[in-house]
């Protein structure tokens, strides 16, 4: 059996045991960025790409970074030990740290590493395809993952009311942007269309990208909009957890035929070999 962890400023911790301190700037101002990742057979996949988006979105909040990618590997490598799970959801978290001057002003960063049990997503899903629905709305600071999650809180609303698997923001121009914890891409005519330009910079978008053109699949980025979803042969979202879920319903919709596509079925057990490679690699190098 095994134990969820935390790795809380240089100490492992039971998750009841991992406090913080009620002048840490993230829980008072709620600032912070965050990254969610998962293992393959034990080793974090795309770790570079993840502390690499998690340190640029941090300086831009004036958090300094904190630990190098051999330290995060280390502190990763020992809570997948001490855990004692197959494979872990890793949730990284970075706050200013205690605020010591004005509304803002910080000096000790708080970094937070918590190791979950990963609990895969049904095949069931995979294999029926799932449901989404739209609303009007922006993330806050939408370049870089903020632990200010406001602004997708009123769509999860209309998600859970529609009993629906993930909301897509759609902008003041009519834009779909992005799920609330997703990227969108649509597939027409063999092509897969990204609306990179209205969206987080997605590690498991960019990582599918490469295995679908290896397969055939041309891409390019441009904006799209609710009939380009609702007219798509294929609707898909990615994230690290979910992968490459096909979306089968939006807003009451049928997409196609109402069934996952021909390259949702092809490119999930392709990007999941991508990832499982690229991950022990990783580790090995």
């Amino acid at each position: 059996m095994g134990r969820d962890l935390v790795h809380l400023n240089g100490s492992v911790v039971a998750p009841h045991d991992a406090k913080i301190s009620v002048f840490d700037t993230g829980f008072l101002r709620g600032v912070g960025v965050f990254e969610t990742l998962r293992t393959f057979n034990g080793h974090p996949y795309a770790l570079r790409e993840h502390l690499d988006r998690l340190w640029a979105g941090a300086a831009e909040l004036d958090i300094p970074q904190l630990h190098s990618i051999e330290i995060v590997r280390q502190q990763i490598a020992e809570l997948y030990k001490q855990c004692g799970h197959d494979e872990l959801r890793i949730n990284i978290i970075v706050s200013p740290g205690d605020n010591t001057d004005g509304l803002f002003g910080a000096e000790k960063p708080t970094w937070v590493l918590i190791a979950k049990q990963l609990h895969a997503v049904p095949e069931t899903l995979y294999s029926n395809g799932g449901t989404a629905i739209t609303f009007a709305g922006v993330r806050a600071l939408p370049h870089i993952k903020t632990t200010n999650y406001l602004s997708g809180r009123q769509g999860y609303a209309h998600v859970q009311a529609a009993k629906a698997n993930e909301g897509f923001y759609v902008d003041e121009q009519g834009c779909v942007c992005e799920g609330i914890t997703s990227n969108i891409l649509i597939i027409r005519k063999n092509t897969v269309y990204d609306p990179a330009a209205q969206s987080l910079r997605g590690i498991t978008k960019m990582g599918l990208r490469t295995v679908a053109e290896q397969a055939g699949l041309s891409w390019s980025e441009q904006s799209v909009t609710r009939d380009d979803c609702y007219t798509a042969d294929e609707l898909l979202i990615t994230s690290s957890i979910r992968l490459v879920l096909p979306i089968v319903q939006l807003d009451g919709k049928t997409i196609a035929n109402g069934k996952p596509g021909l390259w949702a079925q092809k490119l999930l057990p392709l990007y999941r070999t991508f990832c499982t490679k690229h991950a022990c690699a990783d580790a090995t190098a």
